[in-house]
């Protein structure tokens, strides 16, 4: 059961923030795996991005929503708005709209940025996500590739690696079914 107020659930999502730095790292070398585009082997269908010039966006129907991903933006949404990890403000947030963010511009009055219970519980879907992505993954790639992809992050001159790939879909859990017995990222080693 979810805590019943939002001030546990900040915490937690202050160290989500940082894994989804790493993931989103990630979900990049997906996108150029020398076998092939991991999300377009996983139903994702690609387009060009609407906002910043020569990226694009993956989407995927999900949980009577879609997934949104792109390089400065990770979430789910459906037609009441969903959670967006907005890279360059750094945080997860509530989008409000049922439109997805145009890539690089986060207009405030779309999202709403308090963490509570509610970002809590939209946060599922997307969460569920990512946990059958890794297992995806897994299956597609092989044991060492998202340990490899850890150890390219690790090197990155400005990255600060999070959680190992076994560890990291452990805590992802961990807050998807139980953040009321959660450890910080920093005690969950």
């Amino acid at each position: 059961m979810p805590p019943s107020t939002g001030a546990p659930l900040i915490p937690l999502f202050r160290d989500l923030v940082e894994g989804l730095k790493q993931q989103m790292f990630f979900w990049g070398k997906d996108a150029i795996h020398p076998e092939g585009n991991l999300f377009l082997r996983t139903g994702f269908e690609k387009r060009e991005s609407t906002g910043l010039q020569g990226t694009s966006c993956y989407r995927l129907p999900w949980q009577k929503g879609a997934l949104e991903l792109h390089g400065s933006h990770a979430g789910w949404l459906n037609s009441d708005g969903g959670i967006f990890f907005l890279r360059p403000l750094g945080r997860c947030v509530h989008w409000l709209d049922h439109a997805p963010p145009v890539p690089g511009q986060y207009p405030r009055g779309r999202y709403c940025a308090k963490t509570n219970q509610e970002l809590y519980l939209l946060a599922h879907p997307f969460l569920d996500w990512w946990l059958d992505h890794e297992a995806a993954v897994l299956r597609l790639a092989g044991e060492g590739y998202r340990e490899a992809c850890h150890r390219q992050y690790k090197r990155l001159p400005r990255s600060r690696a999070w959680l190992r790939p076994e560890q990291a879909t452990r805590w992802v859990t961990g807050l998807r079914d139980h953040p009321e017995d959660l450890r910080r990222v920093r005690r969950f080693v």
